[in-house]
């Protein structure tokens, strides 16, 4: 008797794991490992965007509530809607307390998708989203959005969006997504990617500016620029200015990548711990 309960059990057991590995697309990974617990709710919303932009729609998903859910139908239709998003972006975020447990973010967006393999189209969407508190979790629960400006731009201002994009995820950890944007050769250069995220640990900020063409073909270009990139660790805070040049190309299905990057040192200093 003890050995079909057991039976009984451990096949119940296996069932539910099936069942949560089908409906979730993580596999049913607990949720206590893909969803931060202690976050505002402004911190919520740029989590959700965070994980868009760096490919997971998987755990954007996660924070929303059932009922948020069940408005996409399903999680492969709220994952296409997102299949050609580079970057999403939240700024100037406000908030409105409903009750205790709702409350309002009004806020820009800025999202950058690809639109065919020479261009991105570039919007902003003036939004608000409804979150509600669910188990002592801020959870997103609807959103609207207007549109406020489209533009598409050209296979050269694609290919320094792409390189400024680059860096800007690296400014915000979002390594898969940068990752995404270098050719297979410059991976290769890096060792593999978990050697790739670890060069970038102490990274507190990487910014290109002064980007200027010096060479283009009908599918390649290179650009020269100037890095900032400031690092901070236990010991000390370093910036550091390089000059760089890039050099991009067009792969069929992927778009502009970057081919090869290297960097000249131009200047250090250590300011105050910040």
């Amino acid at each position: 008797m003890k050995r079909l309960i057991l039976f009984v059990l451990t096949m119940v057991f296996a069932l539910t794991c099936v069942l949560s590995a089908s409906a979730n697309p993580y596999g049913g990974v607990p949720r206590s490992y893909t969803f931060p617990t202690g976050m505002t709710p402004a911190e919520t919303l740029e989590y959700f965007h965070h994980k868009i932009t760096d490919g997971e729609p998987g755990l954007a998903w996660d924070i929303l509530t059932e009922d948020y859910k069940n408005s996409f139908r399903s999680y492969e239709n709220f994952a296409e809607g997102y299949r050609t998003t580079i970057t999403s972006r939240t700024s100037n975020i406000r908030q409105l307390q409903r009750d205790a447990n709702t409350l309002e973010l009004f806020y820009l967006l800025k999202a950058e998708d690809r639109e065919n393999d020479q261009q991105i189209v570039v919007q902003t969407f003036e939004c608000s989203t409804v979150l509600k508190r669910v188990n002592n979790c801020w959870m997103l629960d609807s959103g609207t959005g207007k549109r406020l400006s489209r533009v598409v731009l050209g296979s050269r201002e694609t290919a320094k969006a792409i390189l400024m994009g680059y860096h800007e995820c690296i400014t915000h950890k979002e390594m898969r997504r940068a990752w995404s944007f270098l050719g297979d050769g410059y991976k290769k250069s890096f060792g593999s990617f978990s050697a790739f995220c670890n060069g970038f640990t102490t990274t507190v900020s990487s910014v290109i500016s002064d980007a200027v063409e010096v060479a283009d073909g009908p599918d390649m270009t290179t650009i020269e620029y100037t890095l900032t990139a400031k690092d901070a660790t236990p010991e000390t805070n370093v910036v550091q200015v390089f000059k760089g040049a890039a050099n991009l190309e067009v792969v069929p299905g992927r778009g502009w990548i970057i081919v090869t990057a290297s960097n000249k040192l131009e200047s250090r200093y250590f300011p105050p711990k910040w």
